[in-house]
């Protein structure tokens, strides 16, 4: 006849088996020193395969903010030409020494930390503007850290946003794609 102890599955614990160890005292517990290394390998692998993505990820999400302030300098120069029936023009700001006053209103807080230094021109202010946002070269570009060439996006007066150099997509070299976007 089987006892109520014999039906029980294997897997289940009950309160008076928690005493009893799950091992007989002769087994060895633990990971080998081989395990252990074979662990620390795959997590060596996976993170030099993840570190240069995180970066760029990281370069994607400076990018975006260059790009809100573009589009918002866009938004300034369109007032302002409702105005004055002129677009504007800004000098460097955002250099990380120094945010001048300018008369579209565009101010960086706090300006000695800005990763993109803004730009407005005009060729013709009663027709067309060009704002730019660019980032430093080698250890001073904030977007990319160690790139040779410079981050550095544009917008215009028909809000065409595009990229004079992606440093996400070329690091060391420069590519124009507003020459064929704009």
């Amino acid at each position: 006849m089987k006892t109520q102890k014999d039906n029980r599955c294997s897997l289940f614990r009950f309160p008076g088996d928690l005493l009893k160890p799950l091992q007989s005292p002769g087994q060895n517990r633990g990971f080998s020193l081989v395990e252990l290394m074979i662990v620390v390998a795959i997590i060596g692998v996976l993170s030099a395969l993840a570190v240069p993505r995180f970066r760029t990820f990281q370069a994607k999400a400076r990018q975006a903010e260059a790009k809100s302030n573009l589009a918002f300098i866009y938004t300034l120069q369109q007032s302002y030409f409702g105005d004055n029936d002129k677009f504007a023009t800004m000098e460097d700001t955002g250099n990380g020494t120094d945010c001048p006053e300018n008369e579209l209103g565009f101010v960086l807080k706090p300006c000695d930390s800005a990763r993109y230094v803004y730009k407005s021109s005009s060729t013709d202010a009663a027709v067309d503007f060009a704002a730019v946002a660019t980032s430093g070269t080698g250890s001073s570009n904030k977007v990319l850290t160690g790139c040779s060439s410079a981050d550095e996006w544009r917008i215009d007066q028909e809000k065409c946003l595009c990229a004079l150099n992606d440093v996400t997509k070329h690091c060391d070299d420069t590519f124009d794609e507003c020459a064929s976007k704009c």
